[in-house]
């Protein structure tokens, strides 16, 4: 996807809230475009989590047992197999700043803030996420999905409307 498109979203998005009302504007542009490419963000993400060595891993961690040559072998194994992903990261996180800055300019930080607390439908995976009519109970998986898609939106605020409250 490229920028262009993203502005021909946002445009898309005033014309629906024109005449469906901001909710549903908001619904098309953050719930269903904005959330697919920040589903494929944390897919390529996920991908990525074990890679690199967290800041607190302990003197017994091999990474840093093995010496240089080790440490080398592995940087150099991760850029040859995982490029691609590493890649995909940069691209997503950038286009999803992008993403984030137009729809600012396009509808106000209140009507965002207000969305996304609504507890919105997001459209992300919908296939991951679909609801069917017979189901009558709440199961374990409905629970994590759940949970899953706050966090999403709690994540979403970080990128849309994180300075409002700053």
């Amino acid at each position: 996807m490229e920028f262009e498109q993203v502005q021909k979203y946002c445009k898309e998005a005033e014309q629906i809230a024109e005449h469906s009302g901001t909710h549903a504007g908001l619904s098309f542009l953050i719930g269903e475009k904005f959330g697919t490419n920040f589903s494929l963000l944390r897919k390529a993400r996920r991908k990525l989590q074990f890679l690199y060595s967290s800041d607190n891993m302990s003197e017994d961690h091999p990474l840093n047992q093995g010496g240089r040559a080790l440490k080398m072998s592995y940087a150099m194994t991760i850029k040859e197999h995982y490029n691609q992903p590493v890649e995909q990261v940069k691209y997503l996180e950038s286009l999803l700043a992008d993403f984030a800055k137009t729809v600012l300019m396009t509808f106000s930080q209140d009507d965002i803030k207000s969305y996304l607390e609504s507890s919105p439908n997001l459209a992300y995976d919908s296939e991951e996420y679909k609801e069917t009519e017979s189901d009558t109970t709440f199961s374990a998986d409905d629970l994590l999905l759940e949970a899953e898609e706050i966090l999403v939106v709690e994540d979403m605020k970080k990128l849309l409307i994180e300075d409002i409250d700053n």
